[in-house]
């Protein structure tokens, strides 16, 4: 008996030393497969395990190009494959899938994106993820729209607000029929509270929530939040507003799953943010307070994000490094917060790299300069500056500094021919900046 005690013994201890190493919870992204290219601005969708980005900007040049990967079983992206051309350049665009055909509707193109887009194409996924040609729709939206944003409610198409010669707060829709052609588009009865441009918008459980976007007045991104239901002949009407973002972001992405919406990086008019916000759908259709949850790798604007099972995945953008073809992923954990499993050494390393990151990222006020002039607006300053990159003109917190003062300052968000509707006046160039102190 004693033999047979001592060998279920031993087995025992080599069944605990041969056991995987225990897993915890860490705070975190990680990063997964490429992009062939940089993109920001794109039309992103996610559709039976694969992922496809269409056109965007990639920092130089509106794309007709287009790729998908395939989601691996660990969550992990495959390697990035080429897709067919749309039939023309387009960014800041939207896309939707329905019955196994991908829409692309609006955006633009040319100069600075100039040229603004009605036109709406469709591709076909093939069985194997792959697509089909892309193909022009004879009906085109009411009004052009860049930075217009879609969802998909039942059979409908609904395009958001956006750019169309000025600030749109319209919402246009079109139904599609049998052979999943868009049919023509007609303006809802009534707008949204607010003009929405660079925003978000997410469809929970038929209901449409309009979050943030860009105050063009101030310069600056908005809070606020609204958000309705299509009744039954698809008209939107009767939008309410609900609790407020924490901190006012555009160019944001967003996310829902679970019950619960995700605003993630965009900017503040001042800086790029990493920070990411979750709350709550409540039964009443409205959203409970927003709260911070785990942030970015890194600061994104004008990038994408899609959801699927348990993962978040944010693709592309930019920053004031430029423009980014990375990907990152999160997992949504039980209380709705975001990270990964990992080992108690992957959780000590992934620590590791984040303040790397940070110090990598150099000191919070690298440049310096003498302020020639200021000029002061309800919430900020521009200051006239000689620097070492010659004479700028920055736009950062309202605060006073005397003339011929020497200032350091951040980096920040690079603005060519910008137009301030509070001084009425034109700038060739304004340099964004979260922060400007004296040189004591």
């Amino acid at each position: 008996m004693f033999r047979y005690l001592t060998a279920a013994l031993l087995a025992m201890f080599i069944l605990g030393c041969s056991s995987e190493p225990e897993q915890v919870w860490i705070a975190g992204w990680k990063k997964t497969s490429e992009m062939n290219i940089q993109r920001a601005g794109s039309a992103t969708v996610v559709h039976d395990g694969f992922i496809y980005m269409i056109g965007g900007v990639d920092g130089r040049n509106f794309l007709r190009s287009t790729e998908y990967s395939k989601i691996q079983p660990d969550g992990s992206l495959g390697p990035w494959t080429y897709g067919p051309l749309l039939q023309e350049e387009r960014g800041f665009t939207e896309a939707v899938v329905h019955d196994g055909y991908i829409y692309v509707v609006g955006g633009g193109n040319g100069p600075n994106g100039q040229h603004l887009l009605r036109t709406v194409e469709r591709a076909k996924i093939n069985a194997d993820g792959s697509l089909g040609a892309w193909e022009s729709e004879p009906n085109q939206t009411v009004l052009p729209r860049r930075c217009t944003k879609l969802t998909l409610i039942g059979d409908r198409i609904y395009s958001y607000g956006g750019f169309g010669g000025t600030l749109l707060d319209s919402v246009e829709f079109s139904r599609l029929d049998q052979d999943g052609h868009v049919s023509p588009w007609q303006m809802a009865s009534e707008s949204m509270l607010l003009p929405r441009y660079v925003n978000s918008v997410k469809v929970v459980d038929g209901v449409a929530y309009v979050l943030g976007g860009h105050d063009q007045n101030r310069g600056v991104g908005i809070t606020d939040v609204e958000w309705t239901r299509p009744d039954a002949q698809g008209d939107m009407k009767g939008w309410q507003r609900t609790s407020p973002m924490q901190i006012g972001r555009y160019g944001q992405a967003s996310a829902a799953k679970h019950g619960k919406i995700y605003i993630l990086g965009g900017l503040t008019g001042l800086e790029y943010l990493a920070s990411v916000e979750m709350a709550d759908v409540l039964p009443s259709g409205g959203l409970g307070k927003w709260r911070m949850t785990t942030p970015l790798d890194q600061p994104r604007a004008s990038f994408s994000a899609v959801s699927t099972k348990d993962h978040i995945y944010v693709l592309g953008g930019t920053n004031r490094d430029g423009y980014l073809r990375s990907v990152e992923y999160t997992t949504i954990g039980d209380s709705g917060d975001l990270g990964f499993m990992g080992t108690a050494s992957e959780k000590v390393a992934h620590e590791a790299h984040v303040a790397e990151q940070k110090a990598a990222s150099g000191p919070a006020l690298p440049n310096e300069g003498v302020v020639l002039q200021t000029l002061d607006t309800e919430m900020y300053s521009y200051v006239q500056v000689r620097s070492a990159n010659g004479v700028v003109w920055l736009a950062g917190p309202k605060t006073k500094l005397p003339l011929n003062s020497r200032i350091r300052y951040s980096k920040g968000v690079y603005m060519s021919n910008f137009y301030s509707k509070e001084l009425q006046r034109g700038f060739p160039a304004v340099t964004f900046v979260s922060r400007i102190e004296p040189v004591k």
